[in-house]
């Protein structure tokens, strides 16, 4: 019989250093990689890049972003993943000045129904996944294709060109803008 002075301890229960901890971190890669991104443009380019208007400029770029990235974020803890969510924005996008300004549609009820159609590609791409048993990155890859075909068929149809013009004319615009898309000034930047 072992001698409580001679016992193993269990490697779970002992105490590791600060150091050994940090390294053991999944997050310290991403950050020590962000951190040799930053430090390699503001060697570069160190005028406009380390400028307040050069930082308000990839934060804003960065913010949105991020907000797709929190939501293709739950998809990969839960082992999934999402392929098509850049086609959906862009087809959300031209659905709703689509909507707004060749049909006369509030541009309130626009955005909605462009909602609506992003729900509804979400929502198919995941039945498909669960009944065809494929992989959410076959699946979605293909709804990649599919969306951004789509969107730019259908907007040449309807326009004669890839790009719809003319949003900011239309009525109600002006509301929308003031209420979610108006710029904040700070120290004489302009951040949206």
């Amino acid at each position: 019989m072992a001698s409580s002075a001679t016992a193993v301890r269990d490697e779970r229960m002992v105490e590791s250093s600060l150091v050994k901890r940090l390294l053991t971190r999944p997050e310290l890669g991403a950050l020590s990689g962000a951190i040799l991104v930053w430090g390699f443009f503001a060697i570069v380019a160190p005028t406009g890049f380390l400028s307040l208007r050069g930082t308000a400029s990839y934060l804003e770029v960065s913010a949105h972003l991020g907000i797709m990235a929190a939501a293709v974020a739950l998809l990969m803890i839960g082992g999934e993943f999402d392929l098509s969510i850049g086609s959906v924005l862009g087809m959300s996008s031209a659905l709703t000045a689509i909507l707004a300004t060749e049909f006369g549609i509030p541009l309130y009820l626009s955005a909605l129904i462009s909602l609506a159609m992003a729900l509804l590609v979400g929502f198919i791409n995941g039945v498909m996944v669960v009944r065809t048993k494929l992989p959410s990155f076959i699946i979605t890859l293909g709804s990649l294709f599919m969306i951004r075909g789509l969107t730019i068929g259908v907007t040449r149809l309807i326009t004669g060109r890839t790009q719809v013009g003319g949003l900011d004319e239309v009525a109600g615009y002006q509301l929308l803008y003031n209420l979610f898309g108006r710029d904040i000034m700070i120290g004489g930047v302009g951040f949206a």
